[in-house]
């Protein structure tokens, strides 16, 4: 299901993809692990491996 509207603003991601990505790099191990057990939600650990890497590059 497609969403009619972001989720979350420019201005949001401004302020919190920071520590969004510092929660990733602190709990990097666990989160891959995760990503392990759960192999069919991969598409979406993907999507959000790519907006953290966006959100990096911008930095």
């Amino acid at each position: 299901m497609k969403r009619s509207h972001r989720r979350h603003g420019a201005f949001w991601v401004g302020l919190y993809g920071i520590l969004w990505v510092g929660a990733m790099e602190f709990w990097a191990d666990l989160a891959y692990e995760f990503m392990r057990l759960k192999s069919g939600k991969l598409a979406y650990f993907h999507k959000g491996l790519r907006a953290m890497a966006l959100i990096q590059s911008a930095l």
